[in-house]
C-alpha cells in the first residue's frame, strides 16, 4: 500500500516536494516515497490531498487482488 501511495505521489509530480536535488531521476523508492507521504497526510493542505487520495484510489482499483478481494467497498 504505502508502494502504491509512493507511485501515486510521483505520478502527481509530488516526488519533487520529497527530495532535495534538483535531480530528474528517482532519488527515493516508491516504497520511501509511500512513507513520507503517510507522515505528511495529517498535515497536507486539501489541495494536494485530495488529488493524492483520488490517484490512490485509481492505482488500487488497478490491482486485481485489492479488487478480487475487498470487491467495490
Amino acid at each position: 500500500l504505502l508502494t502504491l501511495l509512493g507511485a501515486a505521489g510521483e505520478e502527481l509530480g509530488y516526488d519533487r516536494m520529497l527530495r532535495t536535488s534538483t535531480t530528474k531521476r528517482r532519488t527515493h523508492s516508491l516504497l520511501r516515497q509511500g512513507i513520507m507521504l503517510y507522515e505528511l497526510i495529517p498535515t497536507m493542505p486539501e489541495h494536494r490531498l485530495l488529488p493524492l487520495m483520488a490517484r490512490f484510489a485509481s492505482l488500487l482499483q488497478q490491482q486485481t487482488v485489492f479488487t478480487e478481494m475487498f470487491g467495490t467497498i
